[in-house]
């Protein structure tokens, strides 16, 4: 096999909070891995808020005109997020949403 043949392999994106629109839902697979006190705090923040695996997650509102905060609702709470913040929460969407 020659040493410049590249070898690809499929990659998946993995979809995060921070791309949902008002009134998606989505199920929180993970947070992101994270470097920097900065953002380990926010990782815990979001971990104690309850953006845990499995959880039940729903875009309420999103400011105008750069949708930057967003309400998100997990269990009976409702949180006011950055999208830099949304981006450290892995989710898989809802069936029947699409991208």
């Amino acid at each position: 096999m020659p040493e410049n043949l590249i070898i690809s392999t499929l990659q998946t994106e993995i979809e995060h909070l921070g791309l949902l629109h008002k009134g998606e839902c989505a199920t929180v697979t993970g947070l992101a891995t994270v470097t920097g006190d900065d953002q380990i705090a926010i990782r815990m923040r979001l971990l104690e808020l309850g953006f845990a695996p499995g959880e039940q997650i729903r875009v309420i509102a999103e400011s105008f005109p750069r949708r930057d905060p967003m309400a998100v609702r997990v269990g009976n709470s409702t949180f006011a997020l950055r999208r830099h913040e949304a981006a450290l929460i892995h989710i898989r969407r809802a069936s029947g949403e699409a991208t």
